[in-house]
């Protein structure tokens, strides 16, 4: 993995990575603070990140200003694994809900996804994602949506920042991200998955800030029909591990939900898989 800013570049090092990631935790939702403990740790800012994966596969990103969630998506999402796609076939149809600046969605392409159908709801948010597909050159691979995934088709009140923070949630749930500032809000369009995607899908990821079952709910249909893999984030609520798996249940009864904490908690959910019903 390599950080640079256009002139100068660094090979990020695991201990690098564990002072950027140690500075985040002394300095959480202080950004202008982290950004200039990392001038200082690096030696410049970077803007952007070239991620190599074990496959030879590349990709690009461009660093929004929200730099402490930028370095803890590519330690989570990447070198960790959080949503426990490596490995699987080459070939998938993936859903992203939730996909921020694209991270996970390019990752997925360069692990060997066919197609990856991509949601942010923000706005200039989406802006950054595409900026990325453009720098990877993974339009072919990757299709992004302006709208949030939910039960029915309607809109709704959105909470959100416009640096790139992963943060961005549908307004309503205070105990979510209770300690986050959120600057704007603004109304979006949010839809059921089974009316967006209608073709096969093998691999479906949600990490929707506390949204996860009314997207789940909306994919009833396309997870009776094709029985994805489905990783869901399930930290954000102290009973998500058990209602995630309640919700799931009542759409098809056959899947069986595994927990990791590869890097944040989550579900990984598989038709008549190993785990929990």
């Amino acid at each position: 993995m390599t950080l640079s800013d256009g002139d100068r570049a660094l090979e990020l090092t695991p201990a690098g990575l564990e002072a950027a990631l140690k500075l985040r935790r002394r300095l959480l939702h202080q950004q202008r603070l982290y950004s200039t403990g990392i001038r200082k740790l690096f030696g410049f800012l970077p803007t952007r990140a070239r991620i190599t994966l074990w496959n030879g596969a590349a990709f690009m990103l461009g660093a929004p200003r929200d730099m402490g969630t930028f370095i803890c998506d590519l330690d989570g999402i990447i070198l960790r694994d959080q949503y426990d796609i490596a490995g699987r076939p080459a070939g998938m149809t993936v859903i992203d809900a939730g996909a921020n600046i694209g991270v996970f969605s390019l990752y997925a392409a360069a692990l060997g996804a066919k197609r990856v159908y991509a949601f942010e709801p923000v706005a200039e948010t989406l802006k950054m994602l595409r900026r990325n597909l453009a720098l990877s050159r993974a339009g072919a691979a990757v299709r992004a949506f302006n709208l949030a995934l939910g039960e029915t088709e309607g809109r709704a009140e959105i909470k959100y920042g416009i640096d790139g923070a992963g943060s961005a949630m549908i307004a309503g749930e205070d105990t979510v991200n209770a300690g986050v500032y959120y600057p704007f809000r603004r109304q979006v369009r949010v839809a059921p998955l089974d009316s967006l995607v209608k073709g096969r899908v093998d691999f479906v990821k949600m990490d929707v800030e506390g949204y996860e079952a009314k997207a789940l709910a909306g994919a009833g249909g396309l997870i009776n029909r094709w029985k994805p893999v489905l990783s869901l984030a399930a930290y954000h609520r102290p009973a998500d591990r058990r209602t995630l798996r309640r919700a799931l249940s009542r759409l098809q009864p056959g899947y069986r939900a595994r927990f990791n904490a590869f890097a944040e908690e989550d579900l990984c959910c598989e038709f008549g898989g190993g785990g929990q019903a």
